[in-house]
């Protein structure tokens, strides 16, 4: 046997024209390949889709984690999702439904936190000025300096337009 018939047959590109998928015995898949990017035929490459699509990962996204009740927990799933997708473990579409169903583990959180007493639910930021003294400009408006200047600037914008 000489050594160009050992030497697979590559294009000018590199990429191989038979499937690069092996059998449990070492024989080599003699269809041409139809995705580059694996390297495999058409079969080989729908077979390996179908892994994707159905292997379990439960074991490497979840691991010990029995409840998603944290934002810490949840952090670390993603993060475990985004290894698995770098490492082409898992198919796109996949990892973005996880993804998107992390994301309501989140907002939910808030909620989860008011339903249980953990967290009062704060309507948004209060302002006590009561305690600042009057202001040198008698306008009788008390605050930092900003609130004054504005509340000014509103009140003589509505005497030049009256």
């Amino acid at each position: 046997m000489n050594s160009q018939t050992a030497t697979p047959i590559t294009n000018s590109n590199s990429v191989p024209l038979h499937c690069q998928h092996r059998t449990a015995s070492g024989r080599r898949c003699r269809m041409a390949v139809s995705d580059p990017d694996s390297g495999l035929c058409s079969k080989h490459a729908a077979d390996r889709q179908k892994e994707l699509d159905q292997a379990d990962l439960a074991s490497v996204l979840i691991g010990d984690i029995q409840e998603f009740r944290d934002a810490v927990t949840i952090n670390h799933s993603l993060g475990e999702l985004y290894k698995l997708l770098a490492r082409n473990k898992i198919t796109p579409r996949r990892a973005a439904v996880m993804a998107y169903t992390c994301n309501l583990l989140l907002r939910t959180l808030p909620a989860i936190a008011r339903d249980n007493d953990l967290q009062p639910e704060q309507p948004g930021p209060m302002f006590d000025f009561s305690d600042w003294p009057n202001p040198g400009d008698g306008s009788g408006i008390k605050g930092p300096a900003v609130v004054r200047r504005a509340a000014a600037a509103i009140r003589d914008q509505a005497k030049t337009s009256s």
